[in-house]
């Protein structure tokens, strides 16, 4: 079993002044949605700027192929197997990010989507972890929300993300105002590109007239693309999908442009990244039972986000499901335009790295992920232990360029770096390796049950 017990860990960051942190999360955007990542038509200027101004991981994942059990992992640097697939909550007396900064002196603050307590059996607001304010949407409890005639309004979803980034703006002016100004952390998780997507006339207005040429996207995408156009007009589906990416990354350029107006810029980590690969579900698309649901709810339709050239989409533990876009700046501090393409990083590293680099004691307690800070600095990581993701029947092991998916009973083992498609099983051609990954990964699992 391949776990990491941190006793009173503490390491020197290479900057003495602690950082603001914003980590802004998408929902269910591919890894191939950007402009940076390779879409053909998604106007996302802003956050190219932030790729060209910090590193940009190529070989970055997801604790889970969808979005609670992704979540968890990011803020308690856990895999979600070990308790949460079971519960389905974040548990108060569990070690999160925010409580540890928190108890750190940073001021914390979680704006948009929650989703990682479901019943009321142990919380009752997102303050119970650590958080100074808050406004969330997908959770239980009596916490700050949107009121119903709120969620019921035309458009709602839609203007989501710039009520977020004004909430965002706002807790760092009463901070900054303060008399004990602190350093602040703050969750910006964002409801784009999740379904169902219906932007504004005036987010629309910004791709009137796009045509889809099927040959823009790879095999994987094409495929995915025709079976989409068979049961609506994929060029408004494509439409659509563009201007909910573009009006996500024309909020989050407000924030940025705050940030450096107001001189923050330079002392503010900023991530990007995404909770799982694009909607709609992998397995609804294959039985092609999606198509029941896009005749009730034809703004489904538009959910035609990329993952690039890797295979499956969301719920799917295939690339497609689990890898996702990672970004992290820090202007003078991280290196700008670096493309990492071998650094492997997953959603439980958050937790252990953003205490390193602020140079905070981790609780006595088992974390999963690693501090991977050297990446963010440029100089790359090499993971020695395995990755692991495991739910229901499914499983996966992942050391270095080799990947073992156990998946409906069968393991089929895949060289990510030369097969990122993962079309080849070569479990037959590579049996001594193929029995010690499956081996090592059944013998996690047991772990898991100890």
């Amino acid at each position: 079993m391949f776990v990491l017990i941190f006793f009173g860990y503490n390491t020197n960051a290479q900057n003495t002044e602690q950082p603001n942190i914003i980590f802004i999360l998408a929902d269910d955007l591919g890894a191939g949605d950007l402009q940076s990542t390779g879409h053909p038509y998604a106007l996302t200027p802003h956050l190219d700027k932030l790729a060209a101004k910090g590193v940009q991981f190529e070989r970055a994942y997801m604790a889970a192929a969808w979005c609670a059990p992704s979540r968890y992992g990011l803020m308690s640097g856990q895999y979600p197997a070990r308790d949460f697939n079971m519960s389905k909550n974040l548990k108060p007396d569990e070690p999160t990010i925010t409580k540890i900064l928190n108890d750190a002196g940073y001021a914390t603050a979680h704006y948009g989507k929650w989703h990682m307590n479901w019943g009321m059996d142990y919380i009752d607001t997102p303050g119970d972890f650590g958080i100074d304010d808050h406004f969330t949407s997908n959770h239980n409890g009596n916490g700050k929300t949107w009121s119903k005639k709120e969620k019921s309004s035309k458009h709602w979803r839609e203007r989501t993300t710039d009520a977020y980034v004004d909430m965002t703006i706002d807790f760092i002016d009463k901070n900054e105002d303060s008399n004990e100004s602190k350093p602040f952390y703050v969750n910006l998780w964002i409801y784009p590109t999740h379904s169902y997507i219906d932007p504004t006339p005036e987010m629309l207005a910004v791709y009137d007239g796009l045509q889809v040429d099927m040959k823009d996207f790879s095999k994987q995408q094409q495929e995915f693309l025709t079976f989409v156009s068979k049961h609506g007009d994929i060029n408004k589906a494509m439409q659509a999908y563009c201007a909910d990416v573009t009006a996500m990354d024309k909020a989050l350029g407000r924030l940025f442009d705050y940030l450096k107006e107001n001189g923050l810029d330079k002392n503010t980590i900023v991530v990007f990244s995404s909770d799982n690969g694009p909607g709609p579900l992998t397995k609804q698309v294959l039985t092609e039972s999606v198509v029941k649901r896009y005749k009730e709810k034809p703004t489904l339709l538009n959910s035609v986000g990329s993952a690039k050239n890797y295979r499956d989409r969301k719920l799917s533990f295939h690339e497609g499901g689990i890898r996702v876009p990672y970004i992290v700046s820090w202007p003078g501090q991280f290196p700008e335009g670096k493309k990492d393409n071998t650094t492997i990083i997953q959603g439980v590293d958050w937790l252990p790295t953003i205490a390193s680099i602020c140079n905070v004691e981790l609780p006595k307690s088992t974390f999963d992920g690693v501090d991977v800070k050297s990446a963010f600095y440029g100089n790359g990581n090499k993971r020695k232990a395995p990755l692991f993701w495991s739910e229901k029947e499914n499983s996966v092991i992942l050391k270095d360029n080799w990947k073992g998916v156990l998946m409906d009973g069968d393991f089929a083992l895949y060289d990510i770096a030369k097969d990122p498609s993962e079309e080849f099983d070569l479990k037959n051609s590579n049996p001594d390796l193929a029995n010690r990954m499956e081996n090592s990964l059944e013998e996690w699992i047991k772990g898991l049950k100890n």
